[in-house]
């Protein structure tokens, strides 16, 4: 197919009426996540794909197998049997042919295999929460998640790489003293520190004063908005855990704890983490890529002609996006759903965080380029292995430099991108109070080729990089219990000293808890479906976009060789290989 902006396309009336259609299948709903604009109905032909749908159907097969392991000879085991040789009986017959015995299966895997007992199992040990995992893989981080230097890690090439901030000093909320700080790095100074730009901070205050959840078990859970301070250290060049504060209001009853502190420091780091996922969750995932990225799925199809350029390219980067979201509503972020269940706070709470994530992301401050810069952490003067950073900002160049020679093809000049009434209607929509409600998003004046450049490298990064860099650690990181729990069973500690194994032990999750995380954590974060860059063959149907592309192409190619190459002199990052990145936000 031929792609034209409206200006130059000889059917120009068969686009109105395609358009006109659209907007009856794609209208935005503000009550249901107010105040953000999301679909109102799912049309039947966003449905998942069949080939989404097998893909999916075998990671849901690897979680009944592992459940009915952890079963052993139960009821509840042999109604898994059954639905595991059902399951295994539609993937071997053909997936098209039962395709809504599958999806039946696949929304049923999302609302959730896992069962929560009537009284709840608490771990006696640690190692209890390894045991969990049968057929389904241990992932490594449960040989390293206890260390100081895989704590550190976590926060430049973890599932939330978008939270350390360097500073300069820091403020009266938390008081770090010179010899807090020289316990930890003998011979150097916060001051030293600061001055040089070595000192960081990962700082959860979004979750402070949020209300805690009771469900499933009516315990108490706990979401702490700690502190945590980093620095590097001069020598080494390595980052540093200094200090942590649990909670933000001051006070004899909310110690600084530092490494020395014994299983306190423990309880400190584990605490950080939970915080660091619900952040995760709520914000950086959901927030931030599903539903960022969701208004501009739903006004693409309402302003711009199925040939519109920008409507063929983006296309490929919006499959099955509507479709994971509306089942992500429907299912883990309902009422007594999977959220519910895990997360430290209220389902309602989980949503006000949700919410609160999509408003305050401004839109073109965000950018990576200049989201990196505000943080502080854009140079690698001493943060010179940042694997998120460094890795992500090969990709933006590649698809920045693809959009730039895609679009030149169609907008030769500013003139062209002014003159087209679809994309100028596309950009008003995204931003405006009955369209997409996107924060800090527009032009700033009339449009120009740059500027649209921009906004599509962030679409298409946003859905793809973005989305693997944070979506697939919660298999390989999230799943792990001791290594990110979303919930405290326990208050913060209050003294420095004192703490006990069964002390850190209290804050973890009941077992069948732990069970739901690890499962829903491996099925969100084990599918791959679609490939950055690999478009259907002959997609764009016009010869002038095969070289463009194939330079797309032997860009992402390249990556995957610096990236394998990084690896070899750091702890793997293997979330942003290419082979990991999808086109789009499906799962």
């Amino acid at each position: 197919m031929s792609a034209f902006i409206p200006q130059y396309d000889p059917r120009a009336d068969q686009r109105a009426v395609q358009l006109g259609a659209a907007r009856k299948y794609y209208q935005f709903n503000y009550e249901y996540v107010s105040p953000l604009g999301i679909l109102e109905h799912l049309p039947l032909h966003d449905e998942f794909s069949h080939a989404w749908l097998r893909r999916v159907g075998e990671r849901t097969l690897q979680v009944f197998h592992n459940r009915i392991e952890l079963e052993g000879d139960t009821l509840f085991s042999e109604f898994l049997r059954g639905k595991h040789s059902m399951l295994a009986r539609v993937l071997e017959h053909g997936v098209e042919f039962f395709a809504s015995v599958l999806r039946k299966i696949v929304h049923e895997a999302l609302q959730f295999t896992g069962r929560i007992s009537a009284t709840p199992t608490r771990a006696t040990d640690l190692e209890e929460f390894g045991k969990l995992f049968r057929s389904i893989g241990l992932p490594p981080i449960s040989r390293t998640y206890a260390d100081d230097r895989s704590f550190a890690a976590l926060r430049l090439g973890g599932p939330n790489p978008v939270v350390l901030e360097r500073v300069l000093k820091l403020d009266d909320r938390f008081p770090v003293t010179e010899e807090v700080f020289q316990s930890v790095l003998p011979g150097d100074s916060l001051a030293a520190a600061g001055a040089e730009g070595r000192l960081f901070v990962a700082d959860y205050r979004a979750l402070d004063g949020a209300e805690r959840g009771v469900f499933p078990h009516n315990l108490q859970k706990y979401l702490y908005a700690p502190l945590a301070l980093f620095a590097v250290d001069r020598v080494t060049r390595e980052l540093r855990p200094v200090a942590i504060q649990c909670q933000q209001a001051p006070g004899a009853d909310n110690p600084i704890f530092t490494p020395d502190d014994g299983y306190n420091w423990l309880i400190a780091k584990t605490l950080v983490e939970i915080a660091d996922g619900n952040a995760h969750e709520t914000i950086t995932h959901l927030a931030r890529t599903h539903l960022l990225i969701e208004p501009f799925v739903i006004c693409t199809h309402r302003q711009l002609a199925p040939n519109h350029p920008l409507h063929v390219l983006l296309l490929p980067h919006f499959e099955g996006t509507l479709s994971i979201n509306d089942a992500s509503w429907r299912h883990l972020v309902a009422n007594k759903g999977a959220v519910d269940k895990l997360c430290g706070g209220t389902i309602m709470t989980s949503r006000k965080l949700t919410a609160s994530g999509v408003q305050t992301y401004l839109f073109n401050e965000s950018m990576l380029p200049r989201a990196l810069t505000t943080r502080g952490v854009a140079d690698s003067e001493w943060l010179a292995s940042y694997p998120y950073r460094d890795d992500a900002l090969l990709y933006w160049a590649a698809i920045h430099q693809w959009v730039a020679d895609y679009l030149a093809l169609y907008y030769p000049s500013d003139a062209d991108v002014r003159g087209d009434p679809e994309l100028t209607a596309w950009l008003n929509e995204i931003s405006a109070q009955n369209g997409g409600r996107i924060n800090g998003f527009g032009p700033g004046g009339d449009p120009t080729l740059g500027y649209l450049t921009d906004v599509v490298t962030m679409i298409v990064f946003t859905s793809s990089v973005q989305h693997a860099a944070v979506n697939f650690p919660q298999y390989d990181v999230m799943s792990f219990i001791p290594a990110m729990p979303l919930a405290g069973y326990a208050p913060a500690p209050t003294t420095k000293k004192g703490g006990t194994a069964a002390d850190y032990l209290a804050h973890f999750p009941p077992l069948d808890v732990a069970e739901l995380q690890m499962e829903l954590g491996y099925l969100l974060g084990s599918v791959h479906y679609t490939t950055l860059g690999e478009y259907p063959r002959d997609y764009f149907g016009e010869a002038r976009v095969a070289e463009p592309l194939a330079r797309f192409q032997a860009s992402l190619a390249e990556i995957g060789r610096t990236v394998e190459a990084r690896n070899q002199g750091r702890t793997p990052y293997t979330w942003l290989l290419p082979q990991n990145v999808p086109q789009s936000i499906n799962i």
